[in-house]
């Protein structure tokens, strides 16, 4: 058994059930070993504010890796980390995709604000649902909201978002651009991963990468599953994401986090 010292993990389709839950079950666990000393830290595409009540919920008062790993944050919310567009190419970013696309959602995510151009749009709702986060609406016109954009995402039916990443990649070689789910499309600076998150808070939990466990389910999350000492997948995960893993869980809806963790962690069934 590796002799693990942190725990990192995606929350949708990972930490969260299809009812966008943390189970009970799952709940004891994760605070079992953390009673141990092993740091859990989330790690998501997410805004700090989309993650904070999670992180509240489980007790896991450690940094969040959050937008990916464009921005870390400590437990009282502090920059640790933070990679942001230039103004300029954040500016042209949004041109290109309002040419060549009406029909998507685009959404842009500065340190803890989620700014739209409607919020009452379907796509901004359904997030605002999925979160807890109302977005703010701001006249993409006004300059000051391309500043700082730690993300872009961009929300819309499978086939659009196909064809607006085929465009971005060809458009911009040198930005991180990918889909965590068929109807979203996530848009980053090159230095944003989950991976290279992970390698910085190493330093910060005083720990080596064989020590690492990671969590996921997302096409986002195959570079930190790739990275870590020890790399799971979850049931639900796409093909793509299972074959770079080291473990295949069983589903979020079924415990399949809790269940590795409980195997994994001796500390665990000592107390149980």
């Amino acid at each position: 058994m590796a002799n693990l010292k942190a725990v990192f993990s995606d929350i949708d389709g990972t930490l969260l059930n299809t009812k966008h839950e943390v189970s009970k079950d799952t709940k004891e666990v994760i605070q079992e070993i953390m009673k141990h000393g092993i740091p859990f830290v989330l790690v998501s595409a997410r805004m700090p504010k989309g993650m904070i009540s999670i992180r509240d919920e489980i007790k896991a008062h450690y940094p969040m890796i959050c937008y990916s790993g464009a921005l870390i944050v400590d437990a009282d919310g502090n920059d640790l980390f933070s990679c942001n567009f230039k103004q300029s190419t954040a500016k042209n970013i949004y041109k290109s995709l309002r040419k060549y696309s009406t029909d998507i959602s685009i959404n842009i995510y500065s340190e803890n604000r989620w700014i739209v151009e409607d919020k009452e749009e379907k796509w901004a709702k359904q997030e605002s649902e999925i979160t807890g986060v109302i977005p703010e609406e701001i006249n993409f016109e006004n300059k000051e909201v391309f500043t700082c954009v730690h993300k872009y995402l961009c929300m819309g039916e499978p086939e659009e978002i196909n064809k607006v990443e085929n465009f971005l990649k060809v458009e911009y070689p040198e930005v991180r651009i990918y889909k965590s789910k068929p109807t979203y499309l996530e848009i980053m600076t090159m230095e944003a991963s989950k991976s290279n998150a992970i390698r910085l808070l190493e330093d910060y939990f005083h720990i080596q990468k064989e020590e690492t466990i990671a969590f996921g389910d997302g096409f986002n999350d195959i570079d930190m599953i790739s990275y870590a000492g020890v790399g799971v997948a979850m049931g639900n995960a796409a093909d793509e994401v299972k074959e770079v893993a080291d473990i295949v869980a069983d589903t979020n809806e079924n415990e399949g986090l809790m269940k590795v963790l409980y195997h994994q962690f001796s500390t665990i069934k000592e107390q149980r």
